[in-house]
């Protein structure tokens, strides 16, 4: 530890190396008080690993991140389902994974064509990317969708010839954080556009895509109201805009004024990248000392769960969250802790 003084910040970020540093954005402004917006972004979240160290290496990704390889781009099948897909009105990222589903299929087939798959030839591979590939059931559940589409939308064939079943999903509990472990990721996120952006999920339900692609103009500060445009399955739907979450993005915007965008990158004003987003978020918890495992969602979870245990309507839960159907919002009923904690163990009466 060293005294908070302008010249021992200067030694460190020369010691270390201004790159290799992190600095509390009260600090930044404090001995940089005209420090610009992107300026303070650099200082207290500097990308990792610097950008002078960074390489461009080949490694693999999963096959929902990874692009198309090129020489598939103009391959008939994938040309025929993205064509479907986009006249559909499909999201980008359904589009990628089927994509790369069918591009593994037709990798897979080699010099046979896919039109000439049978049923029980496409579930020898499923059995394939089961035994060897070693994916998940939610991953085979892509691939089946993507096989399923270019069968009946593109070949129009008859649900006989495509239909195979879904592997059976494992049932899990999401992961919620008590009220305790939000108020540390919100302690030590020294970030006041970061603290915010978590703050308006926990305070919302908001998903991550919605959150960075919220604009002021959806901000409706008569009304009360925070309106997300094109939400999963391109749903519109309105949440709440309360007086502390009002305060604490108006003290976030008489600092940072962004443009067009709530969360903007300093230099470009363009939505901020996801993946930014949950790397700081990774790095919090980290900080906070939470050893729960779960990323920037969980704070949605902690949202639907600490509603549920307060005694608000699973309906009007339902409506904030935008799940489609109610089962999906009654999986919170089991993680809730209020009720769960009050029962009598058999063991209490040994």
């Amino acid at each position: 530890m060293v005294p908070n003084s302008r010249e021992n910040v200067v030694k460190i970020g020369q010691y270390f190396g201004r790159d290799y540093c992190r600095f509390d954005e009260a600090v930044v402004r404090l001995y940089k008080p005209a420090a610009t917006p992107a300026e303070v972004e650099q200082a207290t979240n500097p990308p990792w690993p610097p950008v002078s160290k960074q390489r461009v290496t080949a490694r693999r990704l999963p096959f929902r991140c990874a692009p198309p390889r090129h020489e598939y781009d103009r391959h008939p099948v994938i040309v025929a389902v993205s064509n479907a897909l986009r006249v559909q009105a499909y999201s980008y990222k359904t589009l990628k994974n089927y994509q790369q589903a069918l591009i593994t299929l037709i990798r897979y087939l080699g010099h046979k064509l896919i039109e000439e798959l049978t049923k029980p030839q496409y579930q020898q591979y499923l059995l394939y990317l089961v035994e060897k590939r070693r994916f998940s059931s939610a991953t085979l559940n892509v691939h089946i969708n993507a096989w399923k589409f270019y069968q009946e939308k593109v070949l129009q064939r008859d649900k006989e010839y495509y239909d195979v079943d879904y592997p059976r999903q494992a049932v899990k509990l999401p992961t919620v954080y008590s009220v305790d472990e939000v108020k540390a990721i919100f302690k030590v996120t020294t970030s006041l556009k970061y603290r915010t952006l978590f703050q308006l999920v926990y305070a919302t339900g908001l998903r991550l895509s919605e959150v960075t692609s919220l604009r002021l103009t959806d901000l409706d500060r008569v009304r009360r109201l925070i309106t997300v445009r094109g939400g999963k399955g391109r749903k519109d739907r309105i949440v709440m805009l309360t007086d502390k979450l009002e305060n604490a993005i108006d003290t976030y915007l008489s600092r940072y004024k962004p443009r067009k965008y709530l969360f903007e990158d300093a230099e470009n004003q363009e939505p901020l990248v996801n993946r930014t987003v949950q790397q700081v978020y990774s790095d919090v918890v980290q900080f906070a000392g939470i050893t729960k495992r779960g990323g920037i969602h969980t704070l949605r979870h902690s949202f639907a769960t600490h509603l549920l245990e307060s005694g608000t309507d699973i309906r009007y839960i339902q409506q904030l969250l935008g799940h489609e159907n109610i089962l999906t919002t009654m999986r919170y009923t089991h993680v809730t802790a209020d009720k769960i904690r009050t029962l009598k163990s058999p063991l209490d009466d040994l």
